[in-house]
């Protein structure tokens, strides 16, 4: 497979999914499929509600932008680039990110600057570690935590940053046309995570272990299933209880992101359509889930309207192909 194709796909993937799931952030499911018949006639009828994407793909684009800098991981130039992020200005930012951010640029050093958050916001800029350090597994997993603890300290945070990198990672290199192990992709995924001594991350390798014994379920069943799990009080929402509607904590957004790419194999097209009509934190889980569909399918497999719906998508283009000429001179 052409590498440089796997990466323009998950970047653009990141953006394609957050842009389309900006408008439903924050309705359940059934809210959103109220709205229309098919997902694409609404896009083409209400393209005026697609035009950006959200700080999700500003801050993967941002952690692009550092690995290119130093020729991977270097903590100034993901400090200075996030900080960067702040003048863009951001789009529908989570506190977490924007509030440990806000501490780096007035000098607070990182180790008291992040939250103590366990939410998605590093999961969701993640894809670009995946990529840079595909070979690297070692490179990855260190850099995948660095990246994270900058603005969330929570180990859920890196855990979920852990995983998707990991995900990209062994995806990269599978042709769609062959299909790959899920068996072996859930080993990946869950041996990047395990043997540790902290509890949440053994906590998610159960949670894996239980994803990959319920992909038989539909998608409708499996978010109700999933869209919360792993959620502790005070954070668990009572109303949402029964009701597709996924949970900005990591692993819930993780595990929802994987669960619906793993059931939507068939094209990028449907793929990305069903992650950013999850419900809840549909850009979020639009913009994880089009990271893998991205790097699976590559450029080639997605279509060109959708390409064209990005804002900037040139720009991303040619992020990733810096990117991808940095990988190729470390590698």
């Amino acid at each position: 497979m052409e590498i440089l194709d796997k990466f323009q796909g998950s970047l653009l993937g990141v953006a394609i999914g957050d842009t389309l799931g900006r408008p439903f952030e924050g309705k359940l499911r059934s809210e959103i499929y109220a709205n229309f018949n098919t997902f694409e006639e609404f896009i083409q009828n209400k393209k005026n509600l697609f035009k950006t994407y959200t700080d999700d793909t500003q801050l993967t684009l941002h952690t692009a932008e550092a690995l290119i800098r130093g020729n991977g991981f270097n903590l100034n130039n993901f400090i200075s680039e996030y900080i960067k992020w702040l003048d863009d200005p951001p789009i529908g930012a989570g506190y977490g990110c924007i509030s440990s951010i806000r501490k780096l640029k007035y000098g607070i050093p990182w180790e008291n600057a992040a939250s103590n958050s366990g939410g998605n916001g590093t999961a969701m800029r993640i894809a670009p570690i995946g990529l840079f350090y595909y070979k690297d597994f070692k490179g990855l997993k260190s850099a995948a935590i660095k990246s994270s603890i900058l603005t969330h300290s929570h180990p859920a945070a890196s855990a979920g940053s852990i995983v998707i990198a990991s995900a990209i990672a062994y995806l990269i290199d599978k042709d769609p046309k062959l299909r790959f192990s899920v068996d072996q992709f859930f080993d990946v995924i869950i041996s990047s995570i395990s043997g540790s001594q902290e509890e949440i991350w053994e906590e998610f390798v159960e949670i894996l272990n239980k994803l990959k014994s319920n992909l038989h379920v539909s998608i409708k069943a499996g978010l109700i299933k999933f869209s919360q799990i792993g959620v502790k009080s005070p954070f668990f929402i009572e109303d949402y209880l029964g009701h597709a509607f996924v949970h900005p904590y990591a692993i819930s957004t993780v595990v929802c992101s994987i669960f619906i790419f793993l059931k939507k194999l068939n094209s990028f097209r449907d793929c990305i359509f069903e992650l950013a009509t999850a419900g809840g934190d549909s850009d979020t889980v639009g913009a994880i889930g089009g990271s893998l569909a991205g790097a699976y399918f590559g450029l080639k497999n997605i279509p060109n309207d959708l390409i064209k719906l990005v804002k900037d998508y040139k720009k991303i283009l040619k992020i990733s192909e810096e990117l991808h000429k940095k990988f190729e001179l470390r590698y």
